[in-house]
């Protein structure tokens, strides 16, 4: 039975705990590598857990040794988050294979853009893909050379940071060095500039460069601001988005899924692409509920067939509304968005669907979760 190998050092991201559900619906054997307390284990769709250390070196040294002696018991490894991503490029060294075997990417040469910003603004400059001019921070200090190299406003971006918590926005130079005198380390900073335009949410699977499935959405409602995370969205198809992933998983050797983010400008009719997480998200296993889940992009892999879905032009036009039951909640809540409680309260367009009552074990997680989120 083709055999997965799901990876999450860390037990504060919420998003891993339904990622088995779409590997096992896919017909997979779902073997997962975490600590007791990882919400990776928090389910009831993996067939064997691995026990492992909380303790950063320990777990990425004991993950690469399972790999060199047990590796060709797994199909495939894929590392679920950005922290476990991270860790495991700082140790694994420069053995092409095992870099190919465990990674997210099948180049070691674009290996930087693995959680870092700065890193993969690099990379998309290389390839030659659209993203908004940038500069590291370190290499160019002096403010009047950032006000001639980029155009006002701009986003001071910490190189590592997730749910967009290492973001500020300055509209002038002197926010901008306000803004960095906040900050306690002002290693490895980009500065980018700021594209107006229409955020667009990205998910895609990717095998070896190749784009296997992707969802696309614009984003209807976000958690606190427009760079946090979002809590509602519609889904779409959008066939120049599907070209651009494609272009973008031959050039960067895409080799799992990823979450991506489009900035549309209108008037220059241009897609910058903002940045490339080649790690799963909490959004994923929802695209069971839009015409081109997941789990049949799984399941194709693991089969070795692939499957042409005929799309009629009334789907490719359909408009998918979907939001996540735990964020979207806590969201009406702390900003008193009485509107959107009721929606959930009456299934306001089938909203019951997207609460995960199919796995009792994760759903009340999530419920001890909202409940501590909402009482702090």
């Amino acid at each position: 039975m083709y055999t997965t190998l799901l990876v999450s050092y860390s037990d504060f991201f919420d998003s891993p705990g339904e990622i088995p559900f779409m590997f096992k619906k896919a017909g997979q054997k779902v073997v997962i590598y975490c600590c007791e307390t990882s919400w990776l284990k928090s389910n009831r769709y993996h067939d064997e857990w691995i026990d492992a250390s909380k303790e950063k070196e320990v777990f990425a040294k004991e993950f690469i040794s399972l790999v060199k002696e047990k590796g060709d018991s797994y199909n495939k490894i894929m590392l679920l988050d950005d922290v476990t991503i991270q860790l495991i490029n700082e140790t694994i060294g420069d053995e092409e294979a095992l870099f190919a075997k465990v990674m997210p990417i099948n180049k070691i040469e674009n290996r930087e853009m693995l959680s870092s910003k700065i890193g993969m603004s690099r990379v998309f400059e290389k390839h030659n893909i659209a993203t908004p001019r940038y500069i590291n921070y370190v290499e160019e200090s002096n403010f009047a050379t950032v006000s001639k190299k980029l155009n006002f406003p701009v986003l001071l971006k910490v190189d590592f940071s997730f749910s967009g918590t290492g973001i500020r926005k300055c509209n002038a130079p002197e926010e901008l060095e306000e803004k960095l005198n906040e900050l306690h380390d002002t290693k490895n900073i980009v500065i980018q500039e700021f594209i107006t335009g229409e955020d667009i949410g990205v998910e895609a699977l990717f095998e070896n460069g190749e784009l296997i499935r992707y969802q696309c959405a614009k984003v209807a409602a976000y958690m606190y601001n427009e760079f946090s995370f979002t809590t509602k969205r519609f889904y779409v198809r959008n066939h120049k988005i599907e070209e651009l992933l494609r272009e973008l998983g031959k050039k960067t050797g895409l080799n799992s899924f990823a979450s991506i983010g489009y900035i549309y400008h209108k008037e220059r009719d241009t897609y910058y692409l903002i940045e490339v997480d080649a790690r799963t998200n909490s959004w994923m296993p929802y695209s069971r509920f839009t015409n081109d889940s997941f789990i049949d992009g799984l399941r194709e892999i693991s089969s070795g067939v692939k499957t042409t879905k005929a799309t009629t032009a009334k789907e490719k036009e359909k408009v998918v509304e979907i939001a996540l039951f735990d964020r979207d909640m806590r969201r009406c809540f702390k900003m008193k968005d009485f509107k959107g409680i009721l929606k959930w309260i009456f299934n306001y367009k089938g909203y019951w669907k997207f609460i995960p009552l199919y796995d009792t074990r994760y759903f009340g997680r999530v419920m001890r979760k909202m409940i501590f989120d909402l009482l702090h």
